[in-house]
């Protein structure tokens, strides 16, 4: 294993996978496991179960790795307009249950004139602003006519609704009212909807942040977290029942009195969220460069040539920085996996 190193605990990521069914147990609800978190199909594999029977992706290149690792049930959680990523969809459609994202007239007109032509139907989610300004319609009263015209296209299944209320730290003023806010949205426009008579199957929506409100909430029936499985330090606070999985293991290049220098810096490590923790209780971590990461040691340096582990600030974009991870039970490698939609997975 040449460092740097991206290395998955097993024992952790399978004791925050059994987790997440624990808290699903009992409450009617799935987790669509987020495929970006990682990109990598042999740990959407490890992830699915009889809670979780599908992953949600944001891109298609994403759902068209995730559909030929046989993963059959597949959300893009995201909004697909041109030609040539809607007929990409269309053809997955024909392979496996593709669900997907849509917050306009147009981008459902395409999508219903390709699924024609195509002879196949796919399930759509209107997506509904709840609060991030990003993508989804701005009012439930726009979300309510798009609904109703996705339930009379061609080629198209009206499946539900979708809503992401952002990444909500614990840290953040009023975290509780801007979710229960999001929440009463999605309830306003599936209550409105099935009045005038549509089914809303499903109501998916949160993430990691946000798991234990989601299940709480009588409204949201899946929850599309990814981090969970691995965890990242800006998410410690929240009460969830997951661990820190994921590490990058390094070695020490350079030393002197109360200093060591590894050999990971911003090409293994996203620093986006912060600078990666120290996983040693004598040093810390006070510069990370493009190839270098700088510790500042309470006592000895760590020796020349040993290996030293940082828990990355960022899971997902540190996984993307990577092309293989391995996977660890204590220090043995037991196997390691392709990060096979990294890059430019569009």
């Amino acid at each position: 294993m040449s460092t740097p190193a991206l290395v998955v605990d097993l024992d952790v990521f399978e004791s925050n996978i059994s987790a997440a069914q624990a808290l699903l147990q009992g409450t009617g609800k799935l987790l669509r496991s987020h495929f970006k978190t990682h990109r990598t199909s042999g740990l959407a594999l490890r992830q699915l179960g009889s809670l979780a029977p599908g992953v949600a992706c944001a891109t298609v290149g994403e759902a068209e790795v995730v559909v030929a690792a046989g993963i059959h049930d597949v959300l893009l959680a995201n909004e697909i307009v041109t030609a040539s990523k809607i007929e990409r969809l269309i053809a997955l459609a024909a392979r496996a249950r593709v669900l997907v994202a849509v917050d306009s007239c147009t981008a459902a007109e395409a999508l219903s004139l390709t699924a024609r032509r195509a002879g196949v139907a796919v399930d759509v989610l209107v997506d509904l602003d709840v609060g991030l300004s990003r993508c989804g319609l701005r009012s439930v009263d726009a979300a309510r006519d798009l609904a109703v015209a996705v339930a009379r296209a061609p080629g198209l299944r009206f499946a539900g609704i979708m809503g992401y209320e952002g990444r909500r730290r614990a840290s953040e003023p009023d975290r509780l009212g801007r979710i229960g806010h999001a929440y009463s949205l999605l309830a306003e426009l599936r209550d409105r909807l099935e009045r005038e008579g549509l089914s809303v199957a499903i109501v998916s929506a949160a993430g990691t942040s946000t798991f234990r409100e989601a299940i709480a909430d009588p409204t949201i029936t899946e929850i599309q977290a990814g981090t969970y499985a691995f965890m990242e330090s800006d998410l410690d606070g929240l009460g969830l029942p997951f661990r820190s999985a994921l590490r990058v293991t390094a070695t020490v290049i350079s030393r002197a009195p109360g200093r060591a220098v590894l050999d990971a810096g911003r090409t293994s490590l996203a620093c986006d969220y912060g600078l990666p923790d120290a996983l040693s209780t004598n040093a810390r971590v006070a510069a990370v460069s493009q190839e270098h990461t700088t510790l500042i040691c309470d006592g000895d340096s760590p020796m020349m040539g040993s290996s030293y582990d940082l828990r990355p600030s960022h899971v997902a974009l540190t996984f993307n920085l990577h092309q293989e991870v391995w996977l660890v039970r204590g220090r043995r490698v037991v196997d390691h996996l392709p990060v096979n939609a990294r890059g430019g997975s569009s």
